[in-house]
């Protein structure tokens, strides 16, 4: 696997308004879209920030699964990725994911936080 960089970082917030007013109000960040729980944020250079508020799709896997934040790393092939983590006894959590631009895993790093791998489609 080729890790390509840190594309997107999702973020499961109790207080969906207060984070907005800071990505958008306080950082400046440009919304690339917004939705009654969920937005996401584009930095200058194309990297991402999404919150997600209770009542989104994700919002209850991240609040289970993570601590904090979650970063996504793109890599050049989350197929290949999936099968060179489990060989080397990662722990995958939850079942592949895939929407219409991005398929992903959520994999446990040793230092039990939850981290993305994903590849364009």
């Amino acid at each position: 696997m080729k890790v390509l960089n840190v594309r997107w970082v999702g973020v499961a917030t109790q207080d969906y308004q207060a984070m907005f007013d800071f990505l958008y109000g306080a950082l400046g960040l440009e919304a690339a879209f917004t939705e009654e729980t969920t937005a996401e944020f584009v930095t200058a250079e194309g990297d991402t920030v999404q919150i997600m508020a209770p009542g989104n799709r994700f919002f209850g896997f991240f609040t289970e699964n993570a601590s904090g934040p979650v970063p996504l790393f793109e890599v050049d092939d989350v197929h290949t990725a999936m099968a060179e983590l489990r060989q080397a006894g990662v722990e995958l959590v939850g079942p592949l994911g895939t929407d219409q631009d991005w398929e992903w895993i959520n994999v446990r790093a040793p230092d039990g936080n939850l981290y993305e791998l994903a590849s364009r489609r």
